[in-house]
């Protein structure tokens, strides 16, 4: 091995070196961030540009027939495409973010990416009622997870870039770098330590800067003012979290109603998508695309009741439909359209009421968007952090605590249902939710249970280099091309036993050899135990090269089973 190339192990892949990891993330969110805005650019300008539009989303512009071809086209393209690719290699969106990070480690395939890129954005500038932000974080995380990767960096370190990756995602999608942190935490990488925040943050940091750099200063939202005006309201909020709650409960069991259609055949559950989506825009063409032009009106109450009310019903149908089937775009975006449209509504309301008080709508819309954000994707955390950094106004965080508790205490506890990815997650035998202790394991590196005093020796020794193997005082030998482990003292016996040997052969005087399997450095706890369990091994050799031939150490089971019962009161 080079110098140059041992450095690099030693610093960035093979190493927990936490400057190396900063540095890949640092890298990994500037092209995240860089590959999210060239997303939003495709799906933006080609609107833009060719079609008759005040802006990007409006798509109330163009005419039924012209919305209907638009719509319809992109499905038909989407379906023949998808007929293109075997089923196991359809994988979009943040469903298949967590399966990748669940069973294979943070490893995300370019193929996918790929697929992503261009189905997602075919879904948007046809008007689909889906959303962008589920796209982008496949984008961020596959982005990162291709640039750790190429670096060779170790599983545990792999995850925590993937979800890197992430934070840049939600970053730069909405300009909101404290959320994406605490988003990629608390649903993507599961867990709150140290040694993730520093890469994350420095991630979601350069997702920022890029998409300021293009798309300037300016939240998703276009926020007004807002304001609690009298602790009076606060039973108000109180209502409109239960209502939210509802609401969010609503959303999730719509979408596993509409995973029954899922037996039948693509070009049905799609078609009929987009035959739908295409029948609604006639009539509500505001439900079409992302919708965000449709938010901002709501903030500043330019949305009338009635209409707001059918808005919400067809977003939140149409929407349930493609998170269901699988449909490649995001619920992230319909579901903090649904938000702000409750919030409208209850605003709107209030004002009916007690017409001689003086009430924000926007105000209210903005907490109903945090309110299923927290409830529908059971991440109250980045919900509350996200309403912060949209209104810049620190007077939110109390109703908005209030509104996303109640919102998500109605879905899980009155009404004991998880999260909407979990339902979409359902079905598929590839992910289950890691208990804390295959969480534990995931998150360690096999190096740091690993026994590194071991000798790699050939079968036929002398007794001289079988003195000098002695001396240096190993754990264990290793016999070359036999994967098999023997204790040092097993060796001086047997040179004990037969005094006028030269030549000894390490397999040929009776010993105990422990069976072992190779497996690389990159490997994680939960790596290692499921190797020798496929195996029915207690002993793992661990490799620092691709080719699996410069030895780095030993680990057992026993050393696993410590390392678990014992660290986490050494932890406490």
């Amino acid at each position: 091995m080079t110098p140059l190339r041992q450095l690099w192990q030693n610093l960035i892949s093979l190493s927990d070196n936490q400057i190396g990891l900063a540095g890949l993330a640092l890298i990994a969110g500037l092209l995240s961030g860089a590959v999210i805005t060239l997303f939003r650019l495709a799906i933006e300008l080609p609107l833009l540009e060719f079609l008759p539009m005040p802006d990007a989303e409006s798509y109330e512009s163009l005419d039924p027939v012209t919305r209907s071809v638009l719509l319809i086209a992109g499905g038909a393209f989407l379906i023949f495409l998808f007929y293109l690719i075997p089923a196991d290699r359809r994988g979009t969106g943040v469903t298949h973010v967590l399966i990748r990070m669940e069973r294979h480690q943070g490893y995300l395939p370019m193929r996918n990416l790929i697929l992503q890129w261009f189905s997602a954005a075919i879904a948007l500038m046809s008007g689909h009622s889906v959303g962008r932000e589920g796209p982008a974080i496949h984008l961020g995380a596959g982005t990162a997870s291709q640039v750790g990767q190429y670096a060779g960096v170790a599983h545990h370190r792999l995850r925590i870039l993937a979800a890197a990756g992430v934070a840049s995602a939600i970053s730069a999608s909405f300009n909101t770098p404290m959320a994406g942190v605490i988003f990629a935490m608390e649903v993507v990488l599961l867990e709150y330590s140290i040694r993730g925040f520093i890469p994350i943050i420095l991630a979601s940091v350069a997702g920022a800067v890029v998409s300021r750099a293009v798309f300037g200063h300016e939240t998703a939202f276009d926020v007004p003012a807002l304001n609690l005006t009298s602790l009076w309201e606060i039973p108000y909020i109180m209502l409109l979290g239960v209502v939210a709650g509802l609401l969010a409960t609503g959303y999730i069991s719509a979408v596993k109603l509409f995973q029954k259609l899922n037996p039948l055949p693509l070009w049905v559950r799609w078609g009929g998508l987009t035959l739908a989506t295409a029948m609604v825009g006639l009539y509500l063409p505001e439900v079409l695309g992302v919708g965000y032009d449709t938010v901002n009106a709501a903030f500043n109450g330019k949305v009338i009741f009635l209409s707001l009310i059918f808005i919400l019903a067809a977003k939140l149908l149409l929407s349930a439909w493609a998170a269901a089937v699988a449909f490649p775009a995001g619920l992230i975006g319909p579901t903090l359209f649904t938000g702000a449209a409750l919030g409208g509504l209850m605003g709107q309301l209030s004002v009916w009421l007690i017409p001689d008080y003086p009430v924000s709508i926007g105000f209210y819309a903005m907490l109903g968007m945090g309110a299923m954000m927290g409830a529908v994707l059971r991440a109250p955390l980045a919900a509350l952090v996200a309403l912060l950094e949209l209104t810049a106004n620190p007077n939110i965080i109390m109703p908005g605590m209030l509104a996303i508790v109640i919102a998500t205490l109605v879905v899980s506890e009155v009404f004991r249902l998880p999260s909407v990815f979990q339902v979409q997650l359902g079905g598929n035998l590839q992910y289950q939710t890691p208990d804390p202790v295959q969480q534990m394991l995931t998150n360690t590196w096999v190096a740091q249970v690993m026994q590194q005093s071991v000798i790699e020796v050939q079968r036929e020794i002398s007794r001289e280099a079988a003195g000098f193997i002695l001396q240096r005082e190993p754990d264990w030998l290793l016999i070359t091309g036999e994967d098999l482990l023997l204790r040092p003292a097993a060796l001086a016996e047997a040179l004990e036993a037969s005094p006028e040997a030269e030549q000894l052969d390490l397999l040929a005087f009776p010993a105990d050899r422990k069976s072992a399997r190779r497996t690389s450095l990159k490997a994680n706890l939960k790596d290692a135990l499921d190797l020798m369990q496929e195996a029915q091994l207690q002993w793992l050799i661990v490799c620092r090269d691709e080719r699996q031939q410069q030895i780095a150490g030993l680990v057992s089971r026993e050393d696993i089973e410590r390392y678990y019962l014992y660290r986490p009161r050494q932890q406490n």
